[in-house]
């Protein structure tokens, strides 16, 4: 009788194991199923070179080399452009006799495939992209010009003259409208694209780079020298000064976060005399006020947020890596290595990149 039992139940025990089987397999496929593939681009200016952190195989680290016929360039900042398809690098050569050029590199295959010769004594510093990936733009410091290249055909179309003593650094994208940080001016210039008219906002403060809001309500410029951070609102052209705390070193980069609430701000210090700095200040921007402050590595300076809103990259120059930070926790979860002389930072997912 026991072994009758024994035996009518047996299959019912494999069936209901094999489900258990079944079902926890699944779980755990969807728990190890991989993340969206993603890269950080890093231009690495002393290092005459582009590192590519893949942040989906094991947060591995590749590097592009920029030389060209064995003569280094220094990369100073990096874009992904908006539809992915490619990187665009600012390169200045070591050798003032050489052309300043503007690397294009494949985000496919990770290579060179062309090298739009900018000019010389330029200076070239940013670069950004338009919201079709149609056109770059390219800020020239010492000829005082945002430069406009064609992505298509690689060829010089515009070039914007700002006036003399500008000397433009950082810039933004939005709207058919560029931001410019002119550092010698103390000023944001405004550039109409579509009639090429220039607006200059002046600052009071030696204004290094200009960030947007994905809301299209605010437009942010750091300042240097007075360690404040500047909120320009788009509709009233109101300017809202903020202040970064005691101890602040001197804004550069920033970037705000795509659901537009938080902005941060790598403090670098290390110019003017200061010492370096190795703090990310964030910005609550609707009330705009510092609501907390971040350590990271030494001489921050560029920084860039994950599409998802949840991670946020800062080069520090000095250590040669970059800092991640997770945006809900506001700490430091990761360092990783790079090239020499990290400077600029940009953010490439499946679909396109961070503008």
């Amino acid at each position: 009788m026991i072994h009758s039992c024994l035996k009518s139940t047996f299959p019912v025990l494999i069936f209901l194991l094999l489900s258990v089987l079944i079902i926890s397999s699944c779980d755990n496929n969807k728990k190890q199923s991989p993340m969206e593939a993603a890269k950080v681009y890093v231009a690495n200016e002393e290092g005459g070179s582009i590192s590519v952190i893949d942040l989906q195989d094991s947060l591995k680290n590749t590097s592009i080399d920029l030389s060209e016929s064995g003569k280094m360039f220094m990369a100073h900042n990096v874009q992904v452009a908006t539809d992915g398809k490619s990187i665009w690098v600012t390169a200045v050569p070591m050798d003032s006799t050489e052309m300043n050029q503007l690397v294009v590199i494949d985000s496919n295959t990770g290579t060179v495939k062309n090298r739009v010769q900018l000019g010389k004594d330029l200076h070239v510093a940013h670069v950004v992209l338009d919201q079709e990936s149609r056109n770059v733009f390219v800020t020239a410091k010492e000829s005082n010009q945002v430069i406009q290249v064609d992505a298509t055909t690689y060829q010089v179309v515009r070039k914007f003259d700002l006036g003399a003593g500008h000397s433009p650094h950082g810039m933004r994208y939005a709207n058919g409208k560029l931001y410019v940080a002119n550092m010698d001016a103390k000023s944001m210039s405004i550039i109409n694209l579509a009639d090429g008219k220039i607006t200059d906002v002046p600052l009071g403060g030696v204004a290094v780079q200009t960030a947007v809001t994905q809301d299209d309500r605010f437009i942010f410029t750091s300042l240097y020298d007075t360690k404040e951070v500047v909120r320009y609102d788009l509709e009233s052209s109101e300017i809202r000064r903020i202040p970064l705390p005691a101890g602040a070193q001197g804004p550069i980069q920033m970037y705000a976060t795509p659901d537009s609430k938080l902005l941060y701000v790598a403090d670098q210090g290390e110019l003017m005399g200061r010492p370096v700095s190795n703090k990310v200040f964030v910005i609550d921007i609707s009330d705009a006020k510092v609501i907390s402050t971040i350590t990271v590595g030494n001489k921050a300076h560029g920084v860039v947020v994950s599409n998802d809103g949840q991670r946020v990259y800062v080069t520090n120059s000095i250590d040669n890596t970059v800092s991640v930070i997770d945006v809900t926790t506001q700490k430091v979860i990761r360092t990783i290595p790079v090239g020499k002389g990290p400077n600029g930072i940009s953010y490439w997912f499946e679909t396109g990149g961070m503008p």
